[in-house]
């Protein structure tokens, strides 16, 4: 298996030197050739997965031979017999130095991470190992791409990789780009030959070329929620730095960057639980949920308030539009009830709020595309976002796993990939492959919450102390016990299990690390100790929701106000403007009477109308302008009204 990390370094340094994908695969192909007898196709097809571990299909294979036969590096028996080597060809591999220096680099980068591991954390692997941790790197990050480029393909390396060691891999990444940047240049190599193995797997030669050659035309991509937390950086960094690289590329591209009206408002609702809910995160450990980033970042109340009220002049700064619908959240109903169940199978834990927000997306986008389509540049439009989990939804039971086609919601790395494979002159960072496994290093939401209820439990029974609390955020202790418990396993957290950890913790204690911790997770503590008094509590969030659903109606009202308006300004000017190009019309056929001219030119009447006439030139003039009129108005209207968080109450 630790060929294939050579192999990746390779295909991309190869293809560097020859600018073509198939050329990539030349040398490989040549290498496994015989200079003293043919060879058939099942020779070569074995001798390059025993050489190389790569698995070619024959229709792959025989472009590539093709390639090789042109430039008079292999010769073909007569009748489409067998292959053999040429002096050309043996010319060329003698010449050829680039897969012992790749081979060297790969090798140099292995000894490195190993070196890294033990130096840093006193952990030792082999050099299989963590070849195999590698290959799990990478297969994460092209696994997405596979299905889309073949939704049919099988793709199972069985890699055995060491499991816990993802943290140690990307922590000796982010230090090599600082410190090696030879190594990091390594890693880079590796990335990105994966990816352009993934044209391995294509079903036709023809969707190779294709995929250079056809372009994104009038394209719209709908950014989730938890995209556009991302790439606002609200977010730890490990999630907004991939998103802005993308964003950045999306806007180079020149796609149309929106959000649902509804995804507006499921932003606003994230983001207004934040004050009932920070008080239960700690800043010692890294939960997967925006409020701990958001409490590490310093956030109160007072900010979440001022980000909802502002929301979409942020949106509107960033450049992206919201595309407005008559979908209400609340009741939303989707054409297909049964999805709701598909839905749990995949999200079990999903409020029902959030899973209509989803469901809502992927319909929308359906109506936008207006048919299936097979190829993401005829998509028109598709649903961007991190999670896997919905993505994975998508693909297998909606259908397009099965019928070839491409799914409503787009991965935002595969979305990065293909943009890359379009065109391989882009700097493609290996932020978007950390990424994909940086999530596990967070503790998950669900267990998080479980083990806090628990925590609170037993500290109001006398059974623990603060200062024994205060232990389990000794050096990180309790974020890597709960990191490695997925949220399947949250019953397993019992009074029992807390006051084992914490018993654990103790005896690594240090007065001094102790006060430091007492002291940076005060709030936190200080928190656990007035949950008891949950009626005031609940109370004060009350308030918060109240708070929040009075600007909601009032920004609801404020669209619908500006929907009229717009309605009634776009209806008079399209009409001023139709019977404006009417009278040119009529003036034209006066002039050419006048000239003498027997028949009217047929042709002047479309070119100032367009094919459907007048009634269809007033149509498209007042849908134009009422979608500039709508965001000009609704943004007049919401700078006037009084939304701060002074009148909340």
């Amino acid at each position: 298996m630790d060929r294939l990390i050579h192999t990746y370094a390779l295909i991309k340094s190869l293809y560097d030197q020859r600018q073509e994908y198939i050329d990539s695969f030349l040398t490989f192909a040549i290498k496994v050739i015989p200079s003293n007898r043919f060879v058939n196709f099942a020779f070569i097809q074995k001798n390059l997965k025993d050489e190389f571990d790569l698995e070619i299909p024959l229709h792959v294979l025989k472009t590539i031979l093709d390639r090789a036969k042109r430039k008079g590096y292999i010769e073909q028996e007569k009748n489409e017999g067998g292959y053999k080597l040429t002096k050309e060809g043996l010319s060329y591999l003698d010449k050829l130095e680039t897969p012992k220096e790749v081979e060297r680099r790969t090798n140099a980068l292995i000894e490195d991470i190993k070196d890294f591991f033990f130096r840093e954390h006193k952990t030792s692997l082999n050099q299989n190992q963590i070849s195999n941790l590698l290959l799990s790197f990478l297969c994460k990050n092209i696994e997405p791409l596979i299905e889309y480029i073949n939704p049919s393909a099988t793709f199972d390396l069985s890699i055995q990789s060491p499991e816990g060691y993802e943290n140690l891999l990307i922590e000796y990444i982010q230090s090599a780009e600082q410190q090696k940047p030879e190594n990091y240049k390594t890693l880079e190599e590796m990335v990105l030959g994966s990816i352009i193995s993934v044209i391995l797997y294509t079903k036709e030669s023809s969707d190779i070329s294709e995929l250079r050659t056809k372009k994104f035309k009038h394209h719209q991509v709908f950014l989730d929620t938890n995209f556009v937390f991302s790439i606002l950086e609200l977010h730890p960094p490990e999630f907004n730095k991939p998103a802005k690289e993308l964003f950045i590329l999306l806007k180079e591209y020149g796609f149309n960057l929106k959000v649902f009206d509804f995804t507006v408002n499921e932003i606003s609702k994230v983001i207004g639980g934040y004050s009932r809910e920070a008080y239960r995160y700690p800043l010692s450990a890294r939960v997967d949920t925006l409020y701990s980033s958001l409490k590490s970042k310093g956030w109160s109340k007072t900010d979440a308030q001022k980000f909802i009220v502002d929301l979409e002049n942020i949106l509107d700064k960033n450049e992206i539009k919201i595309e407005w619908t008559d979908i209400d959240i609340k009741t939303y109903k989707p054409p297909d009830e049964t999805l709701r169940n598909l839905m749990r199978k995949y999200k079990a834990l999903q409020q029902l709020y959030h899973q209509n927000h989803d469901l809502a997306a992927i319909e929308e986008i359906k109506k936008l595309r207006g048919k299936p389509v097979r190829k993401i540049e005829d998509s028109k439009a598709c649903f961007l976002t991190s999670d896997v989990k919905l993505g994975r939804l998508n693909f297998i039971e909606m259908g397009h796993k099965d019928n070839g086609t491409v799914c409503e919601v787009i991965l935002d790395r595969l979305l990065t990939n293909i943009l890359w494979l379009k065109n391989p002159n882009l700097k493609l960072s290996l932020n978007s492959i950390i990424a994909v496994h940086s999530r596990d290093l967070f503790i998950k939401k669900r267990i998080w919450s479980r083990f806090y209820d628990v925590l609170h439990q037993v500290r109001e029974e006398g059974k623990v102390k603060d200062e024994d609390i205060s232990m389990l955020f000794y050096h990180g202790y309790i974020e890597d016990v709960l990191r490695e418990f997925d949220e399947a396993e949250a019953d397993k957290f019992t009074p029992e299990f807390v006051i084992e950890k914490i018993e654990e913790a103790a005896k690594s204690k240090e007065e001094e690390t102790e006060r430091m911790i007492r002291e940076k997770d005060e709030e936190f503590l200080q928190q656990l100790k007035e949950e008891v008094s949950k009626k005031e509590r609940e109370k004060e969030q009350e308030k918060e929701r109240e708070w929040l659903e009075r600007v909601q109606k009032i920004k609801n009202s404020l669209q619908e106000s500006g929907e009229r308006e717009a309605s009634i300004y776009s209806n008079i000017s399209a009409s001023i403007l139709t019977l404006t190009a009417s009278l040119i019309l009529y003036g034209i056929y006066l002039l050419f009477k006048k000239w003498g001219f027997s028949e009217f030119p047929a042709f002047i009447i479309p070119f100032v109308t367009g094919s459907s006439g007048l009634w269809g030139l007033w149509t498209r003039v007042r849908s134009n302008l009422k979608a500039m009129l709508v965001k000009h108005i609704y943004t007049k209207k919401l700078k006037e009204a009084t939304l701060d968080e002074e009148n909340k109450n």
